[in-house]
């Protein structure tokens, strides 16, 4: 019986287990009953995709060749789908060529991918431009959107909130306050860490990159400073929990950092410093945030804000500012259970182009 799905996911990697872990946003599964997840590879845990996968996917060639043999494997199941998510850059570049080459059809279709950065979103508009326009854009924020709109047209970009597993990220019991934390692989001011120690502050820095074994180096023999790198998620949440705050020191760069590590800590009801930046600001500003934003990366700066947090840090005021904000952050940034947001994005794309429904709902089929 020929595959009647009407939403296909089209995914790089997916894990079997996702016990013991945060759920994350747009996860190839669950998917809903209409829906289909195609996989390049599956993995048990977030270990062997670490190894076996991010470590060895090799140059955009091999990249390249895999995503396309995913596609022509799946070819008639890729057809006959009325809307087609690729979480993947590679998936969505293969069906653009076979696309502009006339070997696949996008007639009744709507193909979606969702961007994070400014200049994969640039060269995007500058390849769409003359493409179908089933071709289309998810931005997660404000000002990906206001700019991608205009330049590549309104009905062709969505904004697409950007979403956390906040069930995992629930606030702690009575839990010991320990360190300052500060999260984050990328676009982090390394350098604001030695001043605010120097100032009395202590401080743990927690990430999945190796380098930062060298870059703090001498900081490594300071009691005050803690460097975590490679946790496990059970073991970042402890951090998390253990935090009188959260520190997200982010640096000019074309993404909306920090923001997973923001909306984590909200979630989880532990204080945010951070500077204005992309998604940050907006964040802070749609929850209504009780902590002012900085304006720069000045470490005296941070201190004092740090300080400032400290003080207040039981004040019932406060704690209720704080509480508000999360409750804004669950109404709009919460996963929705048992693939329910594929569920709204494919209903979305219903009522924004009646023709992707045009057909009945296909039948319940699992991830390939």
């Amino acid at each position: 019986m020929a595959d009647s799905s009407q939403l296909v996911v089209l995914a790089p990697h997916a894990l079997y287990d996702y016990s013991g872990r945060p759920r994350r946003f747009l996860d190839a599964v669950p998917m809903p009953s209409h829906g289909r997840a195609l996989v390049g590879s599956w993995f048990q845990n977030d270990e062997q995709l670490e190894c076996d996968y991010s470590r060895k996917q090799g140059g955009a060639l091999r990249r390249l060749s895999a995503a396309f043999r995913l596609v022509w494997k799946h070819y008639g199941t890729l057809r006959r789908a009325r809307m087609i998510y690729c979480l993947n850059s590679m998936h969505y570049t293969v069906l653009l060529l076979l696309s502009r080459c006339g070997l696949f059809s996008t007639e009744g279709k709507i193909i979606r991918r969702v961007a994070y950065h400014d200049t994969a979103l640039q060269r995007l508009v500058s390849s769409l431009q003359n493409a179908s326009p089933a071709f289309q854009l998810d931005c997660i924020t404000s000002e990906q959107f206001a700019t991608t709109a205009q330049q590549l047209g309104a009905n062709r970009v969505i904004l697409r909130p950007w979403k956390i597993d906040t069930g995992w990220f629930q606030p702690p019991d009575d839990v010991p306050k320990t360190r300052i934390l500060l999260p984050g692989n990328i676009s982090r001011d390394e350098s604001i860490v030695a001043p605010l120690l120097h100032g009395g502050l202590s401080i743990t820095r927690i990430a999945r990159v190796d380098y930062l074994q060298a870059r703090f180096a001498d900081e490594i023999a300071n009691p005050r400073f803690e460097l975590v790198v490679n946790a496990s998620h059970r073991e970042y949440l402890e951090h998390l929990h253990a935090a009188p705050m959260v520190l997200l020191p982010i640096v000019p760069c074309d993404n909306p950092a920090g923001l997973t590590a923001a909306m984590e800590a909200i979630s989880a009801g532990v204080p945010v410093l951070a500077n204005h930046s992309m998604g940050l600001t907006e964040l802070f500003s749609e929850c209504h945030y009780p902590v002012p934003m900085l304006h720069n990366l000045d470490p005296d700066a941070w201190a004092r804000a740090c300080h400032q947090i400290e003080d207040q840090r039981d004040s019932p005021d406060f704690l209720a500012a704080l509480e508000n904000s999360r409750q804004l952050l669950l109404k709009r940034h919460s996963i929705l259970p048992a693939g329910e947001d594929w569920e709204q994005i494919f209903a979305e794309a219903c009522a924004a182009d009646s023709t992707v429904c045009e057909a009945a709902f296909g039948a319940a089929s699992s991830p390939a």
